[in-house]
């Protein structure tokens, strides 16, 4: 049972909200689910991957497709379960979309006959991360909403149900790959029509929409990463509609924009609900990977509520915050003078949600309850009421948050100094205030920084960040590697001539670290990472510019792989340092580089060390095998081998870069002599 608590709902009435959790397996099938009444005896059921369990106790399951268990270390092919009457004969259909790129399929109901369901194909490539499914014409039927060869559109069925469902493009291509995340639903404008809402902002629907033609493009910054279903709603109740979304279904961050009439032009300004640490939500709330986000109002107030949660394993563990406990909330939307407030409740920590997170009363007591399906396996969380004294109201309610105060310790080394500003005042250039106070920064790179303790370590145990102190920026750690911007330090005082500070991630000069000339703008010195998490030391000599002035410029323009910059601990020195720190877990010792690189295979497989009682054997070496990014062995001995070229760029239709190999030791005498390319011209292969 999990306490949430609304503020009171009558004026001599204190209700506390509560969930019960029900589990209803525990095996990976889907990462969606919903309800409805699948046998049409007045009461709903729940449908989770290739099951429908009969409601209301959800204990008796039925299979309408063939059983298949799926590992939670990879994917499965079922992301979102819809229902619909769709063939009119008074029974509700299943509608499945499957892997991001790949077929929505829809089940028909064989009104209650056992064994599985005929399966009809609605579209055969559905992209994006959050399609949906609903009315978006205005004809009383819901269509498929998604996006597919880069257009957005949607489809429904025609005359004749079980034929493929006609795609309509509202938009050209805008080169959108199938793993976008980021899609909804909604009448931005208020003219009664229903608009889609991506990322990049909103597509006005026309007032003829079987006219030929795209639909008017609005572009908005919503979130550069993109987040999960996106609604437009009147959040603060002043008679216009404003957007929510998540900000990154990989990382951190709720918001809603509130609409803004600039003469005919809708502008929006953001409100942040939640980021990435404690001191960006009112309640000290935050959790990561909103990648399913529902709109409903939950306390019957008649406004509608933000239902969330924290998606379970989505990238195997290797997402910021990914380890932390699967939560899901509800945030009430609080209507106040001063603006809108958003309470967090906490529903549960067991479950979290999937890429889906549906919400509705599932047993006719007129509380809506959330339906889940994820990696860990699906459930329902049951809502209930009960009415307290206000004093367990009181302790029911969210505490707003208070920031721990944080004292800047010396920590200078012998012959270090802090750099301060033109009037001799410390500067916050090693962020140990744990905040960007003395920093401007622009885009969205930097947003939520900086980084406290070693987030590098907590995702992934080979490599650590080297920061000194408790803080340190990262831009990889809250928003990953899409977001691009620009961090500038406030004016420094050139004191003495000698700086150094830690920089790592993307070797890229498009990942850099500069120190520019304030007085000229030029550039003095630049460094960047090493492909790795590890800061190193860099040092710079300033002695030509003593007595004059300087700043400090963080640069993230790269998207792709290792588009990411660390930075840390900016010090003078009136001495040269003898030696820097060169974090040997960012680069291999100089002997090591001298004596092993660029050995041929064979020689490399000699000198490797192992344990007593094992050998090191040469299978494949360049070029017969180049970047290696997965492998397995098969029943008979055969070693497969995914090449990775593209990633992460997805390539032209049919011009994909990554194959897949197969090594075979047909003789037995351990060499793999015989090499065949199985599968080539592959787009972004993450796996075997």
């Amino acid at each position: 049972m999990f306490l949430s608590a609304p503020p009171i709902s009558a004026a001599e009435d204190f209700i506390v909200h509560q969930f019960e959790r029900q589990q209803l397996g525990d095996k990976f099938y889907a990462e969606g689910a919903t309800f409805a009444d699948i046998n049409q005896d007045g009461k709903a059921d729940v449908i989770s991957g290739p099951f429908w369990y009969e409601g209301p106790a959800f204990q008796k399951r039925h299979e309408y497709y063939p059983v298949k268990e799926w590992s939670i270390n990879g994917y499965s092919d079922n992301f979102f379960a819809f229902t619909h009457d769709i063939n009119k004969d008074n029974w509700p259909d299943i509608v499945i979309i499957g892997f991001p790129g790949k077929e929505a399929f829809w089940y028909a109901n064989p009104q209650n006959k056992e064994g599985h369901w005929k399966k009809h194909l609605a579209h055969p490539v559905v992209d994006n991360e959050s399609p949906t499914y609903t009315d978006i014409t205005g004809d009383g039927e819901p269509e498929l909403v998604f996006h597919t060869g880069g257009q957005l559109g949607y489809a429904g069925p025609g005359k004749d149900p079980t034929a493929p469902w006609e795609f309509h493009a509202i938009s050209p291509n805008l080169k959108y790959g199938r793993f976008t995340h980021g899609l909804g639903v909604g009448d931005v404008n208020g003219d009664g029509r229903a608009d889609i809402l991506e990322k990049n902002g909103w597509w006005e629907q026309p007032a003829e929409i079987n006219k030929p033609g795209f639909w008017t493009q609005h572009p908005v910054k919503f979130t550069s990463a993109g987040g999960a279903q996106m609604y437009a709603y009147d959040v603060d109740g002043d008679g216009d509609q404003d957007v929510i979304t998540s900000k990154a279904a990989h990382a951190y961050g709720l918001a809603w924009f509130e609409n803004v009439k600039d003469g005919d032009d809708i502008t929006f300004i953001e409100h942040r609900i939640m980021g990435s640490k404690p001191e960006e939500n009112k309640y000290g709330v935050v959790f990561s990977q909103l990648h399913a986000v529902d709109l409903v109002d939950m306390d019957g107030d008649g406004i509608k509520d933000i239902v969330t949660g924290k998606r379970f394993w989505a990238h195997q563990g290797h997402d910021p915050g990914a380890k932390e406990p699967p939560v899901n909330y509800w945030f009430k939307t609080v209507r106040t003078k001063s603006g809108v407030d958003f309470l967090p409740y906490q529903i549960n920590d067991k479950s979290g949600v999937g890429t889906q997170v549906v919400i509705g009363d599932l047993n006719g007591d007129k509380l809506p309850d959330l339906v889940v399906g994820n990696k860990s396996g699906a459930y329902v969380l049951l809502h209930k009421t009960e009415k307290t004294d206000e004093a367990t109201w009181k302790k029911a309610q969210p505490k707003k948050f208070v920031p721990e105060k944080v004292s800047v310790k010396n920590e200078l080394k012998p012959g270090e100094f802090y750099a301060t500003n033109p009037d001799g005042k410390r500067l916050n250039v090693d962020f140990e205030l744990g905040n960007l106070n003395d920093w401007i920064s622009e885009g969205e790179a930097f947003q939520s920084q900086p980084a406290k303790g070693d987030m590098v370590h907590a995702r992934r145990t080979d490599m650590r960040s080297n920061h000194q102190g408790q803080f340190w920026v990262g831009t990889f750690e809250f928003l990953e590697d899409r977001p691009v911007g620009t961090l500038t330090s406030a004016t420094i005082k050139v004191n003495h001539p000698y700086a150094t500070f830690y920089v790592g991630g993307g070797k890229h000069d498009s990942t850099r670290v500069e120190i520019v000339d304030h007085a000229t703008g030029k550039v003095i010195a630049k460094a960047s990472g090493r492909n790795n998490e590890a800061m190193h030391q860099e040092l710079v000599d300033l002695s030509k510019y003593q007595g004059k002035e300087i700043f400090i410029r963080l640069v993230d323009q790269h998207r792709g792989g290792w588009g990411h910059i660390n930075f840390d601990h900016f010090r003078f020195h009136d001495q040269k340092p003898a030696s820097l720190d060169v974090a040997n877990s960012a680069a291999p010792k100089k002997e090591h580089t001298q004596k092993y690189d660029g050995l041929p295979g064979p020689k490399a497989a000699e000198v490797m060390t192992v344990p007593e009682g094992f050998s090191v054997s040469l299978i494949a070496a360049e070029p017969d095998v180049q970047q290696p990014i997965a492998m397995t062995i098969d029943d008979r001995g055969r070693l497969w081998v995914a090449e990775s070229y593209a990633y992460p760029s997805k390539q032209p239709e049919g011009q994909g870069k990554d194959r897949i190999l197969i090594f075979e030791d047909k003789d037995a005498d351990g060499k793999f002599e015989t090499r065949k390319i199985f599968q080539d011209k592959l787009n972004l292969v993450s796996g075997l």
